[in-house]
């Protein structure tokens, strides 16, 4: 590996120039100097030892994201929002994945194993000198696991700490699924069938408020029988359509879209038109949504705007800058589709 004494010796200059012109110290060089040394390092594919010079500042510009599992829908998306803010203000973002959907699934219990795995991945990032870390769930629910007094800035997203003293990002789900019932109740539906996600899941619970907010607004009593608890999946839908049909809905509102998924595949199945005989409504917004026939309606959080906003406030403190606001709630955007229609549509 070529190195800066190598790069200096060739360009004919000292080795401090070669430094400071590597670093982009304004004034370091002549232009002439500072086109001679770029050159000589692109030709030798000089590539600097960012961990020798985060040693020597005592500053990595790093910034640790510890996701809970990567294999999860929203998490790739709030991780480019992280690496995207970074990026902005030369920070880079490194890595730690528990895997805890692909270990244990939709099981929530705080169970020992999963503090062990989430204390690795902080000493793991630690030891790589970040300056602050990011916290990412893969359900939305109070999360007991918090860092070691150690004074690195520390933010949750897509999960509450049980610890409120640290910053959180969250998507306003509740007040989105009001505005999904709001949208359904003015077509005319006054017999909404829900798919939830699990009861334990904050979403769910945020979710199931919105509608039956939207249901109270306009004088319609919530009937649990018309309430299905599903578990994310597209599986629990199929079945969900079947018992929320027999009932006689004329909306199907799930809480995501891969839940809807198992309704449309019931409503083909059993030659129910959807966006004719039936009104569906998913949340997530996901790339699946315009796969369907007829495309489905469906509320977008802000994924990348949860990763942007948990970096900045990361990258805040880091500045010195005092959080005083420790939960920041971001919009979600209601996407009106074909799956639904008013009362009475042909």
């Amino acid at each position: 590996m070529a190195t800066i004494k190598e790069i200096a010796k060739l360009a004919n200059v000292s080795i401090a120039t070669v430094s400071n012109v590597l670093n982009q110290k304004p004034g370091s060089a002549s232009p002439e100097k500072v086109e001679k040394v770029l050159k000589v390092a692109k030709s030798l594919n000089y590539r600097p030892n960012y961990l020798a010079q985060s040693l020597k500042r005592q500053r990595s510009r790093s910034i640790g994201i510890i996701a809970e599992d990567l294999t999860v829908s929203q998490t790739a998306e709030i991780i480019n929002g992280i690496e995207e803010y970074c990026e902005e203000y030369d920070y880079e973002a490194l890595l730690a994945n528990m895997r805890l959907f692909k270990r244990y699934g939709n099981n929530l219990s705080a169970i020992p194993e999963r503090s062990v795995l989430f204390n690795r991945a902080f000493d793991n990032l630690v030891s790589k000198q970040v300056e602050g870390c990011i916290y990412i769930g893969y359900h939305g629910r109070e999360v007991s696991f918090s860092p070691p007094d150690t004074g690195l800035p520390f933010v949750y997203t897509y999960c509450v700490p049980k610890d409120k003293s640290y910053p959180y990002v969250l998507s306003d789900d509740e007040n989105a699924s009001l505005e999904i019932g709001r949208a359904l109740i003015s077509m005319g539906h006054r017999r909404i069938g829900i798919i939830s996600g699990p009861v334990n899941s904050f979403n769910s619970q945020k979710r199931l408020v919105g509608i039956q907010q939207a249901l109270f607004e306009a004088s319609i009593p919530y009937n649990v029988g018309t309430t299905v608890i599903g578990d994310w999946t597209r599986e629990c839908g199929y079945p969900a359509a079947s018992q929320l049909l027999s009932q006689g809905v004329t909306a199907i509102y799930a809480f995501s879209d891969k839940m809807i998924s198992g309704v449309y595949t019931y409503c083909i199945e059993h030659r129910i038109s959807v966006g004719k005989d039936i009104s569906l409504f998913g949340f997530d917004d996901s790339d699946i949504v315009h796969a369907y026939t007829p495309p489905l309606a469906s509320a977008k959080p802000d994924l990348q705007e949860m990763g942007h906003k948990a970096a900045e406030l990361v990258l805040a403190q880091l500045q010195g800058k005092t959080v005083c606001t420790k939960c920041h709630v971001l919009p979600c955007t209601i996407h009106v589709r074909p799956s639904v229609c008013s009362i009475g549509e042909a």
